[in-house]
Order: structure tokens, then C-alpha cells, then sequence
């Protein structure tokens, strides 16, 4: 069936659509950042785990690429080995042109943690806060917006995870400036990018732009949507760009799709697990074209290898930078064994923000908290998402036919297995936020199922299926007592 155009009403629908969700992230983005303001220097502006991938971003800006955030007036956070030090840079502060904006008892985690000393100056010019530092020992100036207060977070890179987000989120800094609202802007766009490629994608599956519009309006107010789009975590970035992947696939590009799924890796690791449904519609096109089951295995299993390669080449060549400053074999131990090793493993032992299993997403069980007043969690419209589970299962056995709501069934459950396989291997501290992934695509499958079991004969015939099978199952058990 071929897809039909875009008529002007839709189109302008879509655009409503897109400008509305800019207004609410936007609007949700700049609250965070007022709210924090009002409470300046106690509140630093980081929500959440804002407080690792901001500062990493900043110390990869000045660390690596050697560049300072664009600021204001100059600022920066100056880190004290002795208490010594400190008493005197606070006693001499003001020969020095300096003014300290938070001493060391708005930084009281890497007071405890380090036994360091850190308070935030601003002064007419860099020179004088340069010398200012030379003079009483700092171990390290972080330039631009007030510091996290976390452990050694004037040193951390993040490398765990691959370095393209905080690239981006450093270019913000450097182009735009070093304050929060700066910060979130790229997930507000990559928020946007969410919506549009829902409509895309739906339309694409069903050839039909009223459900695409549907699907796209759910996913831009959905509370998960609205959360990570307005603050600068890395799993915004993960969504848009496996939209991006899974639509080129749907679409039939899958060398493409599968290009893209190695450069969107260097974004985070869990854009892989995209490659799942793409294995899938790619074995289904082979099947199509009467292939032998042989051949259609050795043919996907070439298919991942070229996913693979494009895996180990977008790796190295972004972290290229990373690569020569600190040497390959940092690297190789920092962002490749140890992020594997981290990954499998539980993360934090003790008093943690809540983790929750893949399936604890769907029921709003442990969400992670991302601001404590307002109380606001990663948690997505419960409703909706039960209800897209429990359609997962209960139309399993419709999915041995073709249909478009078998795409969509495709693309959900398999980013669905990735996350369930790295808890079974261990990755058992995962997070709520982490369902953002599928955010747009339980909307894609929720609208495409419901609308095709509103066809009662459709209802039916699932229904019959599902009683053959359990009168099987029954008489499979019943014969073991016979």
C-alpha cells in the first residue's frame, strides 16, 4: 500500500503539535532552573543526575578540548587542598579583586568525601582569579557555572558512557553559556525530535497520518516526555536517535539504520539495543523474498556484523579526542571494559535512589525521583503503559501474521528485551528514566493494536487462538497424571 500525502491540514496539525511540546519543555526547563536560582548557592542548579553529566561535559570542555564556558563575568569554582589554604585565600580575597560567592560550607559532600576545600569566586578578569588560585595552592579551577557538590566531580568525564551528549552539552556551554537552562536546551530539541519521529514512524507503518498524530500528541505530553525533555540527561538522546534508527528501518533503509546505530551508540550504549527490532524487520524482508531459513540466518547474522563495525568505528572516532589526551589504552580500561563491567553489575549498594526492573517501568513501580519539590519522577502515563504490556502479551499469537501492528509490536518488545537481557546478565540497577526509550514506542503500538482490535472480528479470532492454546496446554498437563 502505497503511503499517501501529507495534506495541508495535517501538516499544520503536526506543526501545532511540535510548537506546543517546544512551549511545555521549555517552560518545564526554565521552572527548574528558576526554582533552583531562588535558592542559590544551597541549590546549584543540577537536577538530578544533571550533577555528573553537566560537570563531566564542562570538565571534558576545559580537560580535553581546552576551552572555557562562555560565561557572564568571569566565575569559577576554585578547589583548596589545606585548611590553611582556604583561611588565607578567604582572608586575602579581596586584594585579589575577588568576591566569593559560596564558601566552602555550600560544598559540604566534597568537604566529607575528599577532606578538599571548595568555594566559588567571581572577579573582573580571568587573570586575577588564575593568580589568585596560583597563590594559594588550588588543585584545579573549574571556570563557568557554580560546581556540583559530588565527589571529584571537577575531574570526571563520565567515560563510562561514550562522549557525544556531553560534547553537545558542552558546545551549549561554550556557544550559548554555562547555565542550566543552556544545558537542557538540546534536550528540548532532542524532546521535539521524539514527537515528529513518533508521527513519522506511524505513519509510515499504517500509511495513515490521523494515527500518526495521535500517537505523536500522547508522546509529547506524556510526564516522561515532558520530564527528560527539559532537564540534561543522556536518555532524551538515546529516544531521538533510535527513532531516527528504527523509522529508517521501517521505512526499508536498513544499511542505513544500521550506520546510524553505531554513530547514535557514542550518544549511550542502550541505543543498541535499537538494533534488536531492526534484526527482526531485516529477517522478515529476507523471509519475504522466499529465502531459505539458512540463508536468512547467515545473512542477518552479516547484518549485525555490519552494526558491529559501525559500533567500533563511531566509538573510536568520537572519542578520538578523549583517545590522544589521556592514551588508548585509558580509554580501552575507562570506556570499554570497565562501562562493560559497570554496566553488568549493580551500581550502588546502601542508601541509593530506587532501581527498578524493565517491567517495574510499565506499573510506576520505584520511579526515580528527579526533583523534591514539586515531587516530580520519571514515570510515564501508568495507564497507558499497563495497558501496552499486557496488549504485548496478550497478542502474542496474532504476531504470525503480517500486519502493521506486528512492526510496531517488533520495535516495542524488542528494545523491551535489551533492557530485560542486561538485568538478567546483571545490570540490575537500572532506572526509570531509562523508559523514555520507549516512550514513543508504546504510543506507536498502543494506537496501531487498539485501533485493529476495535474490528471485533480481529478480537475474536485472538481470543479463539488463545483457547486453543491453553486447551492444549491442559491436555498436555492433564496427560502427565493419565
Amino acid at each position: 500500500m502505497e503511503r499517501p500525502k501529507l495534506g495541508a491540514a495535517t501538516i499544520a496539525l503536526l506543526v501545532f503539535i511540535t510548537v506546543w511540546a517546544a512551549y511545555l519543555y521549555y517552560e518545564a526547563a526554565r521552572d527548574l532552573e528558576s526554582r533552583e536560582l531562588s535558592g542559590f548557592p544551597r541549590n546549584k542548579g543540577y537536577v538530578s543526575d544533571e550533577v555528573w553529566y553537566v560537570n563531566s561535559a564542562r570538565n571534558i570542555l576545559r580537560k580535553i578540548f581546552g576551552l572555557t564556558p562562555r560565561v557572564d563575568s568571569p566565575r569559577a569554582t576554585i578547589i583548596l587542598a589545606t585548611f590553611d589554604d582556604l583561611v588565607e585565600a578567604k582572608a586575602y580575597a579581596s586584594a585579589y579583586n575577588i568576591k566569593i560567592l559560596a564558601d566552602e560550607t555550600f560544598f559540604p559532600n566534597i568537604l566529607k568525601d575528599e577532606k578538599k576545600y571548595a568555594i566559588y569566586v567571581e572577579s573582573s578578569s580571568y587573570e586575577n582569579i588564575e593568580k589568585f588560585a596560583k597563590n594559594f595552592n588550588a588543585v584545579d579551577v573549574v571556570y563557568g557555572w557554580i560546581l556540583g557538590d559530588a565527589k571529584e566531580v571537577y575531574s570526571y568525564m563520565n567515560l563510562e558512557h561514550p562522549p557525544t551528549a556531553k560534547y553537545i552539552i558542552a558546545l551549549t556551554m561554550f556557544l550559548m553559556g554555562d547555565r542550566p537552562l543552556f544545558w537542557r536546551t538540546p534536550s528540548i530539541v532532542m524532546g521535539i525530535t521524539v514527537v515528529i519521529m513518533t508521527f513519522f514512524l506511524v505513519y509510515e507503518i499504517t500509511k495513515r497520518p490521523d494515527l500518526g498524530l495521535v500517537a505523536a500528541t500522547a508522546t509529547a505530553v506524556d510526564p516522561m516526555t515532558r520530564v527528560m525533555s527539559s532537564v540534561a540527561m543522556l536518555d532524551i538522546y538515546v529516544a531521538a536517535f533510535s527513532m531516527i534508527v528504527l523509522y529508517l528501518g521501517v521505512k526499508g533503509r536498513l544499511k542505513e539504520a544500521a550506520i546510524l546505530t553505531g554513530l547514535a551508540s557514542t550518544l549511550k550504549f542502550s541505543v543498541l539495543f535499537s538494533a534488536i527490532p531492526l534484526v527482526f524487520i531485516y529477517m522478515n524482508r529476507r523471509f519475504k523474498e522466499n529465502r531459505r531459513a539458512l540463508d536468512v540466518l547467515g545473512d542477518s547474522v552479516l547484518y549485525v556484523m555490519v552494526i558491529a563495525l559501525s559500533f567500533v568505528f563511531f566509538q573510536l572516532l568520537l572519542s578520538t579526542p578523549i583517545i590522544l589526551k589521556r592514551g588508548i589504552s585509558t580509554w580501552l580500561d575507562e570506556s570499554l571494559f570497565g562501562s562493560i563491567q559497570w554496566h553488568l553489575s549493580i551500581k550502588c549498594v546502601g542508601d541509593c535512589a530506587p532501581s527498578s526492573a524493565p517491567w517495574e517501568w510499565f506499573l510506576g513501580i520505584n520511579s526515580f525521583p528527579i526533583y523534591a519539590s514539586p515531587a516530580i519522577y520519571a514515570q510515564g502515563f501508568v495507564p497507558g503503559y499497563i495497558t501496552a504490556l499486557v496488549l504485548m502479551v496478550f497478542t502474542l499469537p496474532a504476531m504470525t501474521k503480517e500486519s502493521p501492528v506486528r512492526t510496531a509490536w517488533y520495535l516495542l518488545t524488542g528494545v523491551f528485551l535489551g533492557y530485560l537481557t542486561l538485568w538478567l546478565l546483571g545490570g540490575k540497577t537500572q532506572y526509570s528514566f531509562y523508559a523514555i526509550h520507549l516512550t514513543p514506542l508504546v504510543y506507536s503500538y498502543l494506537v496501531i493494536q487498539l485501533l485493529e482490535l476495535l474490528h471485533r472480528e480481529k478480537l475474536v479470532e485472538l481470543i479463539k487462538t488463545w483457547e486453543t492454546i491453553l486447551l492444549s496446554f491442559a491436555r498436555i498437563v492433564l496427560s502427565l497424571f493419565r
